[in-house]
């Protein structure tokens, strides 16, 4: 699927079209605190960073955001800036005047007096529809007047009601939020667009963005894209998912801005997106992996295999620490004539090692024909100087692999590297894409000024404390104005609220209020342990 956007302009920077891809950040200072702001700001373009979102809750922040723009384009940078803006159309009306991108998102445009309503005729959800357009016509006229950019960022944890009530809090629910808002803007002759469809999850990240390009080419509109995984976490868990969840979607054609989040200081997600948008094009320029960039699936479905061994049918995708010539019986090397409709009468696992046989087209052509039902091992050998260049081209070939479902077992190797580095790498690009998870899933977001606690800190003791306990989703979110909703599939949340506080959450229900943020682990374990979800470790 090779998706060829329009141009537009932001200030000064042009995005989409032939333009490179552009790198992007937010701060996580207080917005009121100008001169931090300011100085958060100018470190983030002394990074790489060609678009600074900042956070705009309410008139207040408007005022200080006409601050910091006058102060950074007096010190001589011209890097646009975005106002963050959610829940009040009026801050986006009034930042929409002197600033040069708005982002505003469509689950927060919903009608008060229809929250909550169970079920919608044809004709009481398109009158919604009409009375949400309404609310937007006066930020067109402006954004028309000043030539503002707008970003509709739709997340997956804050759908409205309206389309969770007819398609669901899914993928396609998404992708049909970003189409009804483009069409909006479009019927105003607003075409100044960037679309984002943004979720905590690698693979509803992957689809939705997916759906909604296919709606945008039947509908003839091309708005560039921005690409992130959000509330991806920290270290290394974040970077792999980021990598996994931009590096798909760019590989498919598919992105025109990113912005990695994590849950660390702003300054550091800049060399992680550069690296992340370099490695795609390293790889890209191999035209073995060309294949890759034709991919139109739109939700995961494992490929249908035979059981032989551990391997297939309904086993879990496996992680091979022997060689696999001596892990498995009736294996075969498969050169590129090794793929064939015959293949499915033998009982044989398929082996295909990427690195002698760097050719993907058969390997994507075996495995994607219905009557072979060999199970497929893949097996990669890299040789990037440093770990995290190994660990984004591993993440973004290999996520791009599971993602289609076409694996059942994979094993990578370095030359330089131990293989029990390699094997913990393998776990977590299988624990990004969701299809196989061996610890704790921890979700947090990436902090901006409405966070009054220390994100960092507490996030590392919660991974300290429950990390080692399979299968629990726990969201550390920065504060209580987006963070249940967008931790909406966590099974227990520690949510900021207030200074040094956090509120302990079990699914979307508050369970305890007003915890100090010191205190917030222990209650945690407290809950797992009273709920019977406590393991030692």
């Amino acid at each position: 699927m090779k998706f060829q956007s329009k141009e537009i302009n932001i200030g000064q920077l042009k995005m989409g079209g032939i333009n490179p891809i552009r790198i992007q950040s937010m701060t996580n200072t207080n917005t009121l605190d100008i001169t931090g702001t300011v100085e958060q700001s100018i470190r983030l373009i002394e990074a790489g960073c060609e678009l600074v979102r900042i956070t705009t809750p309410g008139m207040a922040e408007v005022e200080a955001l006409k601050k910091i723009q006058e102060k950074i384009r007096a010190l001589g940078y011209q890097t646009p800036l975005a106002a963050d803006v959610h829940f009040n159309p009026k801050v986006a009306e009034e930042a929409a005047s002197f600033i040069e991108k708005v982002r505003i998102n469509p689950g927060n445009y919903v009608d008060k007096k229809q929250s909550k309503k169970k079920s919608y005729t044809d004709l009481e959800y398109q009158e919604e529809l009409n009375r949400i357009a309404e609310r937007i016509f006066p930020l067109i006229e402006i954004c028309k007047k000043h030539n503002t950019a707008v970003r509709i960022g739709v997340n997956h944890g804050s759908l409205s009601d309206r389309i969770i009530n007819r398609y669901g809090n899914t993928a396609h629910g998404m992708a049909m939020s970003a189409i009804e808002f483009a069409r909006i803007f479009q019927e105003q002759n607003f075409t100044n667009l960037v679309m984002s469809l943004k979720s905590s999850d690698v693979k509803t990240m992957i689809y939705s963005t997916r759906q909604f390009v296919e709606m945008m080419m039947q509908e003839n509109m091309a708005y560039p894209l921005h690409l992130g995984v959000t509330e991806a976490g920290a270290g290394e868990d974040g970077r792999i998912k980021s990598a996994v969840g931009i590096g798909t979607l760019l590989m498919n054609g598919i992105g025109n801005t990113v912005r990695v989040s994590l849950t660390e200081a702003p300054e550091k997600e800049i060399p992680v997106a550069i690296s992340i948008v370099e490695t795609v094009q390293q790889i890209l320029q191999d035209e073995n992996c060309k294949a890759l960039a034709f991919s139109s699936r739109n939700h995961y479905a494992r490929r249908k295999t035979i059981a032989i061994g551990k391997y297939g049918g309904e086993n879990p995708v496996s992680i091979l620490t022997p060689t696999p010539q001596n892990d498995c019986d009736g294996l075969f090397e498969a050169e590129s004539s090794d793929f064939s409709e015959n293949d499915s009468k033998n009982r044989t696992v398929a082996y295909c090692n990427l690195t002698r046989n760097g050719n993907l087209i058969p390997l994507l052509t075996f495995a994607k024909n219905e009557q072979n039902k060999n199970p497929l091992i893949l097996e990669k050998t890299f040789n990037e100087k440093t770990l995290e260049n190994y660990t984004f081209h591993a993440s973004i070939l290999f996520g791009n692999l599971l993602i289609e479902g076409i694996c059942d077992g994979l094993k990578i190797n370095h030359f330089a590297f131990n293989q029990t580095i390699s094997d913990e790498l393998a776990s977590n690009i299988l624990q990004a894409c969701g299809i196989r998870h061996t610890k704790a899933e921890i979700i947090s977001c990436p902090s901006c000024g409405r966070t009054q606690y220390n994100i960092e800190h507490l996030l590392e003791e919660v991974k300290q404390a429950i990390s080692h306990i399979k299968g629990l989703k726990i969201g550390v979110m920065g504060c209580v104005v987006n963070g249940p909703g967008e931790m909406a599939d966590a099974d227990y949340g520690l949510v900021g609220a207030g200074k040094d506080k956090v509120w302990l959450f079990k699914g979307q229900n508050v369970i305890e209020k007003n915890i100090e943020s010191k205190e917030a682990v222990y209650k945690l374990i407290e809950l797992l342990k009273k709920e019977n979800r406590w393991i030692e470790k």
